[in-house]
């Protein structure tokens, strides 16, 4: 069953002084798990990638940098990083505002599969340097942060995509991978359960195997960009009517 979450509704529990977590997967979910983690200025968080799973972090408000396996980056507004499984990690809001971080599991729990995940100890990619493909006949582009094209794993694949006043991705579903679509910018009228819903910056929303959802651009809004997970990376795509 597909499920909407409004970030500021999220129930969070404090994991250390200054840092907090909330769940945005409700534990339903068997490929991915998705918390947000809520650091203040000034605050670390430390964390390791368990064993058997990708870690992928996405900066979604405030700035900082994150330190890895003796290398350090700057981790801007909407820049990603991917760390490999069982590698400790350290992220600091060395900025004068809240950090707010989307941290992704995949799988969620290691489950014995031969999965090879992503093997580079950390890798990080601004939204403004990843590499991007347009597809005007689609009227949206891709920025890739973990596909062929960016961070290889086949654990799992991560984007944010960019939607025109007028794109719309008619009902699909996939039958072998889990999905979410955080908002960034605009507005998107989604199908969720045969029900329409509208989502903007601060919420979310994902989809178990085989759970049909559609999506566009809201009506009012000029156009809107989304960060898209599928998990794990090998997915395919069905279409329904719609």
């Amino acid at each position: 069953m597909g499920r909407i979450v409004t970030f500021a509704e999220l129930l969070a529990s404090n994991v250390a002084a200054g840092i907090s977590s909330a769940p945005i997967t409700k534990g339903e979910t068997r490929e991915m798990a998705a918390e947000l983690i809520r650091i203040a200025p000034g605050e670390r968080w430390t964390a390791t990638a368990p064993r058997g799973s990708d870690c992928y972090l996405f900066m979604l408000n405030g700035a900082g940098s994150i330190c890895a396996a003796g290398r350090r980056h700057r981790l801007p507004a909407q820049a990603f990083a991917a760390v490999e499984e069982g590698v400790e990690f350290t992220v600091e809001n060395d900025a004068g505002a809240p950090g707010s971080i989307i941290k992704v599991t995949a799988p969620a729990q290691p489950d014995g599969r031969s999965m090879p995940g992503f093997t580079d100890k950390i890798a990080v990619a601004e939204r403004g340097k990843a590499p991007v493909v347009d597809l005007p006949k689609e009227k949206k582009k891709r920025i890739y942060f973990v596909a062929d094209a960016a961070v290889k794993s086949q654990r799992g694949h991560a984007m944010i995509v960019v939607y025109e006043k007028d794109t719309v991705t008619g009902l699909h579903q996939h039958p072998n991978a889990e999905s979410m679509f955080v908002m960034l910018e605009g507005a998107l009228a989604f199908t969720v359960n045969g029900e329409p819903a509208v989502l903007t910056p601060g919420q979310a929303a994902y989809f178990g195997v085989n759970d049909q959802h559609g999506l566009r651009v809201a009506q009012g809004a000029s156009g809107a960009s989304f960060l898209e997970f599928h998990i794990p990376a090998a997915f395919s795509t069905v279409y329904g009517e719609g």
